[in-house]
């Protein structure tokens, strides 16, 4: 036998192998998007993703501390059927079972340079069977959280959240390498598990007195703030990125304290899950009216479109506080 007769028969012999070995490493690889891959700049709509045709196409995946994956466990995120609506409306299923250090599954969209203005809108449901937890700790459903700069900030900018029966709204700014500013805001009306919530968000983040934030759930205005509502201080402007499903810090137990806790929490809580059919994002030019036609959506029983509303519901004054 000659010696090309035997290379040839070795690396046949080894062929499966190395094709194996790139399929496990082309697997492996993160999946890494920039603002220019996900958002159109040319149109006041930005970025828009009802998650039926393009799936989980230009997002960035994350379950517990595991970032930028290239595939996630389907038990734990996955596309499914939208819970109660008509016309084959497709959602993300997020699912956090209980256990130790089991505590997220979220998509993220790209952070941006520089300081803008952004509206968002978010249409969110957590279903009938959610169970109220009288255990310390929020369950964030939505964040958009600072970049890394010369301070690696462990707080989102902006949250949105239940804790118990209520949904909260959290904020964080100033300076992180000090003390940062932060306040909780209770919204009036409680969590309603099996309804759809329409979220609508216009953002002019700025370390500055003319930054803005306002929140509409469903057609109320819950939220109104002027002033500062980014980190000022990490060396670097930018645009906080949004993430989105479920955040459930508490499980993450990476301190004594939380494995304490974890160790001595109130039984009966053993899942934390939501679903999300609709993700928009708008520039400076977009307007309140864009974002509600777009998280209009029909229901299964009566197959009645349901709207989000006009925006002009005053805001009822939720409560303040810093925490």
């Amino acid at each position: 036998m000659s010696r090309k007769t035997l290379s040839l028969l070795l690396f046949l012999a080894f062929l499966p192998r190395l094709i194996a070995g790139f399929v496990h490493s082309t697997e492996k690889q993160e999946r890494r998007f920039s603002a220019g891959q996900v958002f159109n700049y040319k149109q006041p709509i930005l970025f828009e993703s009802d998650f039926g045709g393009q799936g989980l196409d230009k997002w960035n995946l994350s379950e517990d501390d595991r970032y930028r994956l290239a595939r996630t466990n389907p038990n734990r995120l996955r596309i499914t059927d939208a819970p109660g609506m008509a016309g084959g409306a497709k959602a993300v299923r997020f699912f956090v079972p209980r256990g130790p250090n089991s505590f997220r599954a979220e998509i993220s969209l790209p952070s941006e340079k520089g300081f803008n203005e952004r509206w968002y809108g978010i249409l969110a449901y957590v279903p009938e069977d959610w169970k109220i937890d009288p255990n310390k700790g929020a369950d964030i459903l939505i964040q958009w959280h600072a970049i890394p700069g010369n301070w690696r900030s462990t707080h989102p900018n902006l949250t949105i959240c239940i804790q118990n029966s209520n949904w909260q709204v959290r904020r964080n700014f100033g300076s992180p390498q000090k003390n940062p500013e932060r306040k909780l805001h209770d919204l009036e009306k409680p969590l309603q598990p099996g309804a759809w919530v329409s979220w609508v968000i216009h953002a002019k983040w700025s370390p500055g007195k003319n930054g803005l934030v306002r929140i509409w759930k469903d057609e109320d205005l819950v939220l109104d703030q002027k002033g500062p509502n980014v980190y000022g201080t990490i060396g670097k402007e930018y645009t906080p990125y949004l993430k989105t499903g479920i955040y459930h810090p508490e499980w993450h137990l990476n301190s004594d304290a939380r494995k304490k806790r974890y160790a001595a929490e109130i039984p009966g809580v053993t899942k934390k899950e939501a679903y999300v059919v609709k993700v928009v994002v708008g520039s400076k030019h977009a307007t309140y009216e864009m974002m509600a036609s777009s998280l209009e959506f029909q229901n299964e029983d009566s197959g009645e479109p349901s709207t989000v509303g006009d925006g002009q519901r005053p805001c009822p004054g939720s409560s303040v506080m810093r925490y």
